[in-house]
């Protein structure tokens, strides 16, 4: 199990080309063969995994925002929708998005507004969505920057007995 944030990140950049090769040989599969896969690597690995010693994809990360997300994270803050937006949103292709990396919300590697954090951050790293194959690019994009997603996509590749 690879935990080592620069050994991730290098890793990434080395096996770049590999992990495009790895996409196209999983668009072979069908997704009711490979979601069962990565959901229970997925969930082997984050077992292992405490998200607070790490606290990367809060540092390098923008999650997009949802008005849900407004709403939770202005009651959780005790400032209006509109303070919310002002002070920590920015608007980008038609979406709303965190303005600051890292995240205005990190704090010694945790969230601040956990318990009201938005669904993009509750939802990450997405390994255990349906659709694992549909999703490969941000897959790969994630690699290089979350632990989780590191040793999942590994472990699938040993798996499936990708060729390297």
């Amino acid at each position: 199990m690879e935990l080592d944030l620069k050994k991730i990140e290098r890793l990434g950049k080395i096996r770049e080309y590999e992990n495009v090769r790895f996409r196209s040989f999983l668009k072979g599969f069908d997704d009711k063969k490979i979601d069962p896969i990565v959901h229970r690597l997925n969930e082997e690995i984050s077992a292992q995994i405490d998200c607070t010693e790490c606290g990367n994809c809060c540092k390098v990360l923008r999650p997009r925002i949802a008005e849900q997300d407004i709403e939770r994270l202005a009651g959780g803050l005790g400032i209006s929708r509109s303070q919310v937006i002002e002070r920590y949103l920015e608007l980008y292709d038609n979406e709303l998005y965190i303005e600051q990396i890292p995240c205005p919300f990190l704090k010694d590697n945790k969230c601040t507004v956990y318990e009201d954090r938005p669904d993009d951050c509750r939802s990450y790293p997405h390994l255990h969505k349906p659709h694992f194959i549909s999703r490969l690019w941000s897959v790969i994009d994630n690699y290089s920057i979350c632990p989780i997603v590191f040793n999942v996509v590994e472990r699938l590749k040993d798996e499936l007995g990708f060729r390297r």
